[in-house]
């Protein structure tokens, strides 16, 4: 299922919030980015790190990415499940006072709802979650960013959907279980109105991925459904720069993941963040079906400094990255 580069450019939408896009936060301070396997896989903080390093090299850059595989917010896990789902208040006072953050951004709600059909007390439980992770976020001093939950695209995994009256799980996920996200991301997005600053990765996913199919009925940047392909991440740290640092220009998703790969800066780049993520998860500690705990991160950040000076040297930066 190939996606169709012609309707980004055709029907790629821009949409700013300006008090996030006043803000330029994600500089000059340490910067927190805490979701689900989509975050564990973390290409899209990868796209973002570059296009930051290279549109001011001399700004002091510092995001650290631990997402984490299953996890929720808001504590649901499925029967089918092979363990429970890992909650993200397991692990969260762990994180703050370990990593000291400036600001958090997180991202939850695509296994909130466990792949089901609507349900009024997982929705609650979201609801209750999000809060309980704001105020750990404000009681530690930092900001917080949300970004709504990304997208369930139902086509790739017709074999498996399920409907009203039957079990639902990721392996047989609810046939409408993006319009289940539908009502998470709204719920997000209403934050607004109390102040929260947000970044609406589910309208814009599903915006352009509509258009697109429309264009051909088999495309998608959603290859199992659920997890985003390369382009998927391009679109998600596209909307992020969007909405933050609108003056970067990111291009279509294709050709650039593809030219990516054979640019040094980012191969160092995708390494060094893939190399920080693993060393600060493991360090943090989680509960995934067993116990993962690591006493230092010597190794790691040997092999990071040694990048820090490549890429310092690739873009020309003046100090310390």
């Amino acid at each position: 299922m190939k996606f169709i580069s012609f309707a980004f450019s055709i029907f790629l939408i821009v949409s700013c919030t300006p008090s996030l896009k006043e803000l330029k936060v994600l500089h000059n301070k340490r910067v927190l980015v805490l979701g689900n396997s989509i975050t564990q896989n973390g290409a899209y903080v990868t796209y973002i790190e570059y296009y930051l390093r290279k549109s001011f090299p001399n700004e002091k850059l510092d995001i650290i990415s631990i997402g984490l595989s299953s996890e929720t917010v808001n504590g649901a896990s499925e029967a089918e499940h092979p363990f429970p789902r890992p909650c993200i208040h397991q692990r969260l006072d762990s994180a703050l006072s370990m990593v000291k953050p400036d600001l958090v951004m997180t991202c939850y709600g695509m296994n909130d709802g466990i792949f089901s059909n609507p349900d009024e007390e997982r929705l609650e439980a979201y609801k209750k979650g999000i809060y309980r992770l704001s105020e750990k976020v404000k009681g530690v001093g930092a900001e917080l960013i949300l970004m709504t939950p990304t997208l369930f695209d139902p086509d790739p995994k017709k074999e498996d959907l399920t409907k009203e009256g039957e079990a639902h799980s990721f392996r047989h996920p609810y046939y409408k279980y993006n319009e289940v996200l539908d009502t998470y991301a709204d719920w997000i997005l209403s934050l607004r109105e109390e102040g929260f600053l947000v970044i609406d990765w589910h309208n814009y996913l599903k915006s352009i991925l509509a258009k697109a199919k429309t264009l051909q009925g088999d495309s998608t940047f959603m290859p199992d459904g659920v997890h985003p392909n390369y382009a998927g991440h391009f679109l998600m740290a596209k909307k992020v720069l969007l909405d933050l640092y609108p003056q970067i220009e990111m291009g279509e998703p294709y050709p650039t993941v593809d030219e990516l790969q054979d640019d040094s800066l980012f191969v160092w780049i995708q390494k060094r963040r893939r190399l920080r993520s693993n060393a600060w998860l493991k360090y943090v500690g989680y509960v995934r079906k067993d116990t993962v705990k690591v006493d230092g991160m010597v190794e790691m950040e040997l092999k990071v400094k040694e990048l820090d000076q490549k890429i310092a040297l690739s873009i020309g930066a003046k100090k310390d990255i």
